[in-house]
């Protein structure tokens, strides 16, 4: 791992960590970045950028960046070597475990190289919302969803707090980009589930869903793109039906352990529906 040198002259009590995640995203990443950097806040923040081996100009793209922004931007360079497998795959899952480890604000914020945020108030009213509401684990908001057809939408949210027994049936809310949770990963961080899930963003979803409460804010804070290469869109409906199928059992078996949400929280739907893709062949 090679590490940016400027990274000392940013604060060291950041109040917030925005974890980026970046990989060949020559076309993108620029534009993520300066969402970010133009964020108006009355605390500091930090980027954390994970560079995860790009073959195209993503990584020189961030030097600059970093080199730019030494009061703002950490940059890791990650070592392929070091890419976990999960099922047989290399997958990006150590370049976002050791971004969320490098953490060091009080509330941390996810956006991937290829999105970006528009709002340059996001940080300060999500921030303003966690702190008035410790109950809350985890916040998200309204984003604009480019589809295949590259025409963009609102995907519009409501001012609702859920609480965890509503939360039980529901696997997932908004999108990524949009989220702002707490810094309170350590037991996250030794849960095995982190090595065997395809999915770190819903794992961190039902991670937090028993962490506390989870907040709903209607205001529109991101762009979240259409990627042709993206890890959804590049598998086939087999292999899509079994990974869903089995983030239930895991989230089962590493982090609710009640048989009886195991049993009512959709997870027979996905066991459904992969036997069926299999069925079909």
């Amino acid at each position: 791992m090679i590490t940016n040198d400027s990274a000392r002259q940013i604060s060291s009590t950041p109040v917030v960590s925005i974890c980026v995640q970046t990989y060949q995203h020559e076309k993108f990443i620029a534009q993520c970045l300066d969402s970010l950097l133009s964020q108006k806040t009355d605390f500091d923040f930090e980027i954390i950028v994970g560079e995860d081996g790009s073959s195209d100009r993503t990584g020189e793209i961030c030097d600059l960046y970093a080199k730019n922004h030494p009061d703002k931007i950490r940059l890791f360079k990650r070592d392929p070597k070091n890419k976990i497998f999960i099922r047989g795959k290399k997958t990006g899952r150590f370049n976002f475990l050791e971004n969320l480890k490098a953490a060091r604000g009080k509330y941390i914020c996810l956006c991937d190289g290829d999105d970006y945020w528009s709002n340059d108030q996001k940080l300060q009213k999500q921030y303003q919302f966690l702190n008035e509401n410790p109950e809350i684990s985890l916040v998200y908001s309204s984003y604009i969803h480019q589809k295949k057809d590259l025409k963009a939408v609102v995907e519009p949210v409501q001012d609702k707090i859920f609480e965890p027994e509503q939360l039980k049936t529901i696997h997932y809310l908004g999108h990524v980009s949009t989220w702002m949770f707490r810094n309170d990963l350590q037991s996250l961080f030794s849960n095995p589930i982190i090595y065997k899930a395809f999915a770190m963003d819903m794992v961190l979803f039902a991670y937090f869903k028993i962490k506390g409460k989870i907040a709903g804010q209607s205001f529109t804070s991101s762009f979240y793109r259409y990627n042709t290469s993206g890890m959804f869109r590049s598998k086939r409906k087999t292999e899509t039906a079994r990974d869903f199928a089995m983030i239930h059992f895991y989230f089962f078996r590493y982090i609710h352990t009640s048989l009886y949400t195991f049993l009512t929280s959709g997870s027979g739907y996905f066991i459904k529906k992969y036997l069926k893709t299999i069925i079909r062949i």
